[in-house]
C-alpha cells in the first residue's frame, strides 16, 4: 500500500474583458492538463480579439495521501468529481495571480475559500484522473468501523483507619471558610 501518490498538472488561466463598470478583466481558471510543459511562470497560450487571452503554468503537483480517503471519497461520491486550483494574489504580475496549488480534497478547498484570499476554482476532474485517484483508493485497506469506548467504572477507595480517602463525595463550599 502506498502511503501517497502524485501526479502533476498545468493550469490554464483565462482573462476575458468584463461588462460590469467596476471592472476591466474577468480571470477564471479554464482548465487543468495533465502532462503540460514545465513554464517558467505564466507562459500566453493565445490572444483572440476583444482582448480574450489564455496563460498556462505549469507544472503544480496534487499529492493524494492515505489519510485523506473520506475526502477524497466525498468528492467522487457527488457523481461530478472537481478540482480545485487555488491563486494567491500577487499584484504587479502580468497576469496578477500565483497558483498556490491544486486539491481534490472539498473540505481543503473550503478552507481556502473562506480565507476570501485569492481565488479559489473549480475544474472538473478529468478522466484519467479519475481513475488514476480510483486505484490509489482502492489500494487503501478499509478503515476499522468506528467503536465508541466504554467508560471504565469508578471505584470509591475504602477509607481504611488512618489513611485520608482520595475521593469524597461530599462537596466543598469555597465561601463557606471566609469570613
Amino acid at each position: 500500500m502506498q502511503r501517497e501518490t502524485t501526479t502533476f498538472f498545468g493550469v490554464i488561466l483565462e482573462r476575458e474583458p468584463a461588462t460590469s463598470p467596476w471592472a476591466d478583466w474577468i480571470w477564471r481558471v479554464a482548465d487543468v492538463v495533465t502532462d503540460a510543459p514545465e513554464t517558467d511562470g505564466w507562459m500566453l497560450m493565445s490572444e483572440e480579439g476583444e482582448g480574450r487571452v489564455r496563460y498556462l503554468n505549469a507544472p503544480h503537483p496534487l499529492t493524494l495521501h492515505h489519510k485523506m480517503v473520506e475526502a477524497y471519497d466525498a468528492n467522487i461520491e457527488t457523481g461530478a468529481p472537481k478540482l480545485w486550483v487555488m491563486l494567491d494574489d500577487e499584484p504587479g504580475a502580468r497576469p496578477p495571480f500565483r497558483v498556490r496549488g491544486v486539491t481534490a480534497d472539498p473540505y481543503e478547498a473550503q478552507g481556502a475559500l473562506d480565507s476570501a484570499e485569492g481565488l479559489v476554482e473549480k475544474i472538473e476532474m478529468p478522466r484519467a484522473t479519475l481513475a488514476w485517484m480510483a486505484r490509489f483508493l482502492s489500494e487503501i485497506p478499509e478503515a476499522p468501523a468506528f467503536r465508541k469506548r466504554r467508560r471504565d467504572k469508578v471505584q470509591i477507595e475504602k477509607q481504611i483507619f488512618g489513611k485520608d480517602p482520595v475521593y469524597t463525595s461530599l462537596r466543598h463550599d469555597p465561601e463557606e471558610g471566609q469570613a
